[in-house]
């Protein structure tokens, strides 16, 4: 008899909002770069981790996404990173927020998925990441001409309270190796001009992302209104009832809108089995994903 070969998946998003015309191209082109880099991993036999570790990493190290280099800017000026990762088969995960000084925080939150904690946040995060061997970067170094005169801009009009669902470019993650364990992972620079301190849905568990042996999701989208609903977490509930990944995609973005009505966002799932899911109800999401039985597709 023979046996049927492993399925192996990858899927990425780089944000739910409303990307402007002049974007989408370079949207387009850094998710399918983040796929590469993922699944190249996954063919040369690596796992789940080492394949959303190295997806994030590409679309933090691109400016065009809101995480790493090229974030949005906080009220004060600055960037302020969160990243999470989280294991399907052992439920560890790893989680990070409010970082200054590290140029890809998902390495970093992998480094805390191995323990002790869990999550880490600030000054305590990279005093860790010095443990660990992550070098420092300036903050500066994160800040491109881009945000630094959307922040400029803004603060000349009177520094006015964003809208709820104005740019949210958060970037992730999930991975199905040929061992059958499903990760998912995480990163983001938060909402533009945002409280120095605050922290969206991105690193917290259940809402910004989950994983068990059942499926995998994670969000993006305005990280308060995702939070409140702790929508990672139900989509996989419907994942473990048997529901289809799109259709429990579909209905999780929905569950948002009817319990946050202004709630907005999208979400990205993948199976054991190697069948994904995506939805939004934002103008756009960037995405990319492809399977071992074939499938590839990109886009917004």
């Amino acid at each position: 008899m023979m046996t049927a070969e492993p399925v192996q998946a990858l899927i990425v998003h780089g944000g739910a909002w409303a990307i402007p015309d002049d974007q989408v191209t370079a949207h387009i082109a850094g998710c399918i770069a983040a796929r590469t880099a993922g699944w190249q991993v996954l063919q040369n036999g690596g796992s789940a981790l080492d394949a959303v570790e190295a997806a994030v990493r590409v679309m933090e190290d691109d400016p065009i996404f809101d995480a790493g280099t090229g974030s949005v800017l906080t009220s004060a000026g600055t960037v302020e990173l969160d990243a999470a990762l989280m294991d399907g088969r052992t439920l560890r995960y790893g989680a990070v927020a409010g970082l200054q000084r590290i140029r890809n925080p998902i390495t970093l939150a992998r480094h805390v998925l191995n323990g002790p904690a869990t999550m880490l946040v600030g000054p305590g995060a990279e005093a860790f990441a010095a443990t660990v061997g992550i070098p420092f970067c300036d903050n500066a170094e994160l800040v491109v001409e881009r945000e630094r005169q959307l922040w400029l801009a803004w603060k000349a009009q009177g520094s006015p309270p964003p809208p709820p669902a104005s740019g949210h470019d958060t970037v992730g993650a999930i991975a199905l190796d040929q061992s059958g364990q499903l990760v998912a992972a995480n990163s983001t620079g938060g909402t533009p001009f945002k409280l120095p301190g605050r922290v969206g849905d991105t690193p917290l568990i259940g809402c910004g992302l989950y994983a068990t042996a059942d499926g995998a999701a994670v969000c993006t989208g305005w990280g308060e209104s995702i939070t409140r609903v702790a929508l990672a977490r139900r989509v996989v509930e419907l994942l473990e009832d048997g529901m289809h990944p799109q259709e429990a995609a579909e209905r999780g973005i929905k569950l948002l809108s009817e319990l946050v009505p202004d709630g907005r966002g999208g979400v990205i799932v993948l199976t054991p089995r190697g069948e994904v899911g995506l939805a939004w109800n934002t103008p756009r999401m960037a995405y990319a994903y492809i399977t071992s039985r074939g499938a590839a597709q990109a886009g917004v």
